[in-house]
């Protein structure tokens, strides 16, 4: 894909991203509200640690970004996003531990560690299902910035595949780099479930 096509392709409203359940780790397929592929990731058998690289087709042509644990002895969940082509970081998103002990929280930074937004679970009730041992309900997560919602991350499940559907609903919430929010729909799944199966409260 060419270069600014491939960067034009990230700049929508809404996106979809489903997973591939594979024997040797996970792979992610990004697409756009018209359902075409815009971004790639295999997971290659993540635990806590190590780099989700996102390309923007399945052959891997173009690494477009990538996500990096910013410290590999930090259990506590903060990650770098970083523009491949230019090796500038484009924010960071850390998971608010003391928070997630009850609800799953992320907070969402720019390049400047300045807190720009943040991404709150939605449902007590759930929690409390899946925590009871009920674990195959979908998460659902409310995108705010400046205390107002401007967009929603949501699973949906079904026997073959999970995806995660990504829409922005406010112009305020246009603001926040797609690259960062797309990387925060990978961690949720990637990442936030395999904190919550070693335990409560990281």
């Amino acid at each position: 894909m060419n270069e600014d096509v491939s960067q034009a392709a990230l700049k929508g409203d809404e996106f979809v991203i489903e997973k591939k359940f594979l024997s040797l780790g996970n792979e992610y397929y990004i697409k756009d509200s018209e359902r075409r592929l815009v971004g790639y990731c295999q997971e290659k058998s993540l635990k806590i640690k190590g780099d989700l690289r996102i390309f923007d087709d399945k052959d891997k042509t173009e690494e477009l970004f990538r996500i990096s644990q910013r410290n590999i002895l930090d259990f506590t969940g903060s990650f770098q996003v970083i523009d491949q082509r230019t090796e500038e970081t484009i924010g960071y998103l850390n998971r608010n531990w003391t928070k997630s002990i009850v609800l799953g929280e992320w907070k969402i930074l720019d390049r400047n560690q300045k807190v720009i937004g943040k991404a709150v679970e939605d449902s007590l009730i759930k929690e409390a299902i899946r925590f009871k041992g009920l674990k195959r309900l979908p998460y659902r997560y409310k995108l705010y910035m400046n205390g107002k919602k401007v967009g929603i991350c949501k699973e949906r499940l079904t026997i073959l595949k999970n995806a995660y559907k990504l829409q922005i609903k406010d112009e305020l919430g246009k603001e926040l780099d797609r690259r960062l929010l797309l990387s925060l729909a990978l961690l949720l799944d990637a990442v936030e479930k395999k904190f919550r199966k070693i335990g409560k409260g990281f």
